[in-house]
């Protein structure tokens, strides 16, 4: 067999604007501490976003219910538009009461997937590598238990304090990629 031809079919990469990457990834670690800076209005802004998204999802529902046939088909299709509705408005009248809640909701979700990465990592022990499951899971339980120990208050900013981080993160990993590009 030649070593030289693979049989999986190579998907040729995509060329990398430098100087795009380069504004992209400055532009996002701006936004980023601007976001860290003000994370109370980070996080009503993130709040407001979920609730438009979610009235969109509610409309989307309320079309396709009048598209379909059947009667139990209808209710649930009802049942789950009025239910993304309610909770849209929700996010948009009141987006810090509903970020208190989500982020309850979140932190519980973190604690409980480290939790649960913690087993895995234990089945998984003889495995090289399989510590690092088992760090990422002491982290994830970590802070799922301060997001909820805290609360209500890290419903407050917490949105917005992950915003800015993933920004910052997001935009050096662009930044990255436009430095290292070929200058054309």
């Amino acid at each position: 067999m030649d070593n030289t031809t693979s049989p999986i079919p190579q998907i040729p990469l995509p060329p990398v604007s430098r100087g795009w990457a380069i504004a992209g990834g400055i532009a996002m670690i701006l936004l980023g501490f601007i976001a860290l800076g003000d994370q109370l209005v980070a996080t009503a802004a993130i709040a407001t976003f979920i609730g438009f998204i979610l009235m969109f999802a509610c409309a989307f529902q309320l079309i396709k219910l009048f598209t379909i046939g059947g009667w139990k088909s209808h209710l649930w299709y009802a049942l789950v538009a009025i239910a993304y509705g309610v909770a849209g408005y929700v996010f948009i009248a009141h987006p810090f009461k509903a970020a208190i809640a989500f982020t309850l909701f979140l932190g519980w979700a973190i604690l409980i997937g480290g939790i649960f990465r913690a087993f895995l990592a234990f089945k998984m022990r003889h495995h090289k590598g399989a510590g690092w499951v088992l760090f990422s899971a002491a982290i994830s339980v970590i802070l799922g238990g301060l997001i909820i120990s805290q609360w209500p208050g890290t419903g407050l900013y917490m949105l917005g304090l992950f915003l800015g981080i993933e920004l910052i993160f997001a935009g050096v990993g662009w930044l990255g990629l436009g430095l290292s590009a070929e200058k054309k």
